[in-house]
C-alpha cells in the first residue's frame, strides 16, 4: 500500500459505510479493479474506526445521554424508564448477533476479503434486501423502534450478516427495520447507533490481533493506517450528513440499482481477466 492508495480507500470506507452499498465490498473490488494488494483486515477496521469518529462526532449528544441513562439505570431503578435507557438495552440486545457471529465465524471471515466474486454475489443479495426493505416499508402501519427488543434484535441480525464483504450493515439494518414499517429517518438514526459498538469491539480486536505486525514493521505501516484514518472520517462525516437528508425524502431504491451495476461490472472484468 501506498500513500495514494491508503486515501483513496480512506474515502471510499467513509463514503460507502454509510451510503447503503456495502464499504467492505468496496475494500475488496477497488483493489481488484485496480490491481492492487488486497488491504490486510486491520488496515480494514481501522478506517472503519475512522468511520466511527464521524458518527460521534454528529450524535455526540445522543451518544452521552445514552451512556449516561444506561449507567444511572443500573444502579437506579426509577431511571429505567426513561427512553435513552430503553435505546441502550435495544443497541446492546441489536449487537448480540453480531458478536455471535463474530465470535464463531471469525476463523472464515478474512478468507472472503479476497474475493471479488464473492463480494460480487453479496452486492445483489443487498440489492434485494434494500429494494425488499422499500417495497415492505410502504406497505404496513409505521412502528416504533424504541420499545421494541424483538424488532432490534431483528435489526441486528441484518448487522450480523454485513460483516460479509458486498453485504451492507448500513442497508441490512436500514432495510430490516422498514421491514417493520419504522420510519426512514428512524432507521438511519438507530443504524448509526448501532455500528458504534461492533465497530469499536472489531478495532480492538484486530488492533491487538495485528499489534506484533503493525509496531514491529516499519513507520510506514502506521502512516498508512492513520492516513486511511483520516480519510476515512472526514468522508464518513460528509456522508452521514447526505444520507440523512436524502432519507428525508427519497428512499434507497437508486443504491440497490448501483449495487447491481457494480456486481454485472465485476462479473464482466473477472470473466475477461480469465482469458
Amino acid at each position: 500500500m501506498n500513500t495514494l492508495q491508503s486515501i483513496i480507500l480512506g474515502i471510499i470506507q467513509g463514503l460507502t459505510e454509510f451510503f447503503p452499498i456495502s464499504s467492505s465490498g468496496h475494500l475488496v473490488l477497488i483493489p481488484f479493479f485496480f490491481n492492487w494488494e488486497s488491504p490486510p483486515l486491520y488496515y480494514i477496521v481501522t478506517v472503519h474506526f475512522g468511520t466511527l469518529v464521524a458518527i460521534l462526532s454528529i450524535f455526540y449528544r445522543e451518544v452521552y445521554r445514552i451512556i449516561k441513562a444506561f449507567f444511572l439505570g443500573i444502579f437506579i431503578k426509577s431511571k429505567r424508564s426513561n427512553n435513552y435507557f430503553k435505546f441502550a438495552i435495544l443497541i446492546i440486545i441489536a449487537s448480540i448477533p453480531s458478536i455471535l457471529l463474530g465470535f464463531f465465524l471469525e476463523k472464515y471471515i478474512d478468507k472472503f476479503f479476497y474475493n471479488p466474486l464473492i463480494a460480487a454475489a453479496f452486492l445483489i443479495i443487498t440489492a434485494i434486501i434494500l429494494l425488499a426493505g422499500e417495497k415492505r416499508g410502504k406497505n404496513i402501519k409505521i412502528k416504533n423502534v424504541k420499545n421494541n427488543a424483538f424488532i432490534a434484535f431483528i435489526i441486528g441480525l441484518g448487522q450480523a450478516i454485513a460483516i460479509l464483504p458486498g453485504i451492507s450493515r448500513s442497508g441490512a439494518t436500514i432495510s430490516f427495520a422498514r421491514f417493520f414499517g419504522i420510519k426512514r429517518t428512524e432507521c438511519v438514526k438507530f443504524s448509526f447507533l448501532l455500528s458504534i459498538p461492533v465497530i469499536f469491539g472489531s478495532f480492538i480486536f484486530e488492533i491487538y490481533k495485528s499489534h506484533s505486525i503493525i509496531f514491529n514493521g516499519s513507520f510506514s505501516e502506521i502512516k498508512y493506517l492513520i492516513i486511511g484514518f483520516i480519510f476515512s472520517c472526514i468522508s464518513g462525516f460528509f456522508a452521514i450528513k447526505f444520507i440523512v437528508y436524502l432519507t428525508r425524502s427519497k428512499n434507497l431504491n437508486v443504491f440497490a440499482i448501483y449495487c447491481v451495476v457494480l456486481a454485472i461490472i465485476t462479473f464482466v472484468v473477472v470473466y475477461c481477466r480469465s482469458f
